[in-house]
């Protein structure tokens, strides 16, 4: 329950609706915001296997709080920015927050269940109402976060979401952090290190796993944080983005409700052809009520095959060896992160936004290819 509420206080960040906004406001254009999620994923790429392999070791509660510490600096940094270097500054510690954030949730998630239940069956339930809370968290905060910025600026965003952040920090201190991954991890670290990549990279069940979760995770960043340059593309009126960025963020609690849903292959098949088409439809459609319909399509689910996946993979994974696994795996996915995101920005700064989006369904056929080729398999670690 404290992780729970932790990650709604977290997740009521009011600026994330109108970032990209205030950003065009300062001084940035879709080319340098391509720049600025670069150098955002670069930091996260030092930092995530690092933090997940600490996590690993050391504790997850105390990464959880670190990065949410990363948090509230980012919102004091952008809420003093007044041109791109110093906001760049911010979305880095943001980036700080994000990979020490990558894996981590999962993990204690993960292994919660396991010291409670005595096995994993309960996970994807218990991770979609995670990721539901998150969900519904973001809703609450873009709606909010586009009435402050109607009618107070887009600078009070960032002030205003200040005291939530602390208070998560303060439930994250009540949680009872689950103690099975310290019991397994004696190593050396290097020792550690190389177990991390090796159960990630030599394991043949988890190539098709982890081809599809990067896919997919390149999928849904490319949403969550370009999603606003197709609205400002088709000059959306800015009363509209706090209900835009709303249903956008409402993808984390709808695709985490209805992961469990997917528990067949034919289902699996229906909801990848439709990815597809939505993913297409991302680059022909001129009207942004469409636009939101196609994204919101994807985003959920994006989402509810994240849960899918990582089930298979923790399954896959000794308890001491799962929050730095999944950092790897993020850190593989911000590394193609980085040349699509100046790929697409340039694209869409020479071109649209929309011949810019056929390059997400080329990446979406070979993830729904991996992912249609995952085979299932008795859990092979605890």
């Amino acid at each position: 329950m404290p992780l729970l509420i932790a990650s709604l206080f977290q997740g009521a960040v009011f600026w994330y609706a109108v970032e990209k906004l205030f950003m065009t406001e300062i001084g940035f254009t879709a080319a340098t915001i391509g720049v600025m999620v670069a150098i955002m994923s670069a930091v996260m790429i030092i930092v995530e296997t690092p933090s997940g392999i600490l996590a690993d070791r050391w504790s997850r509660k105390g990464v959880m709080i670190l990065g949410t510490v990363a948090l509230l600096l980012s919102g004091v940094i952008g809420a003093l920015s007044f041109n791109e270097v110093t906001f760049i500054v911010s979305t880095i510690f943001w980036g700080i927050f994000a990979a020490l954030y990558s894996g981590t949730y999962d993990a204690a998630v993960y292994d919660t269940v396991i010291e409670e239940e005595g096995s994993s069956k309960g996970y994807p339930k218990y991770l979609g109402f995670l990721q539901a809370v998150e969900g519904l968290a973001f809703i609450v905060g873009a709606l909010a976060g586009g009435l402050i910025a109607a009618n107070l600026g887009l600078r009070e965003t960032f002030i205003f979401s200040l005291p939530l952040i602390v208070m998560s920090i303060y439930f994250l201190l009540r949680f009872k952090e689950p103690s099975l991954h310290k019991m397994e991890v004696s190593e050396p670290v290097f020792a550690h290190i190389r177990q991390t990549f090796a159960a990630v990279l030599k394991n043949r069940f988890l190539l098709p796993v982890i081809v599809a979760i990067i896919g997919f995770a390149v999928i849904q960043e490319t949403i969550f944080e370009f999603s606003q340059l197709w609205f400002i593309a088709l000059a959306t009126p800015i009363v509209l983005f706090g209900v835009i960025s709303a249903t956008v963020f409402s993808t984390w609690t709808a695709g985490g409700l209805i992961a469990p849903f997917f528990n067949s292959r034919t289902r699996i098949f229906v909801a990848c052809l439709v990815l597809l088409v939505a993913l297409a439809g991302l680059a022909l459609s001129q009207n942004y009520w469409l636009t939101l319909a196609v994204q919101f399509t994807i985003g959920l689910l994006m989402i509810a095959f994240g849960v899918i996946l990582s089930k298979k993979m923790h399954d896959q994974l000794p308890s001491k060896l799962r929050a730095g696994s999944s950092s790897v795996i993020s850190t593989i996915a911000r590394f193609i992160l980085i040349p699509l995101s100046l790929v697409l920005t340039f694209v869409a700064q020479a071109s649209d936004i929309f011949a810019a989006s056929w390059m997400l369904l080329g990446i979406g056929i070979i993830s729904v290819i991996a992912f249609l080729a995952v085979k299932d398999s008795a859990k092979l670690a605890s």
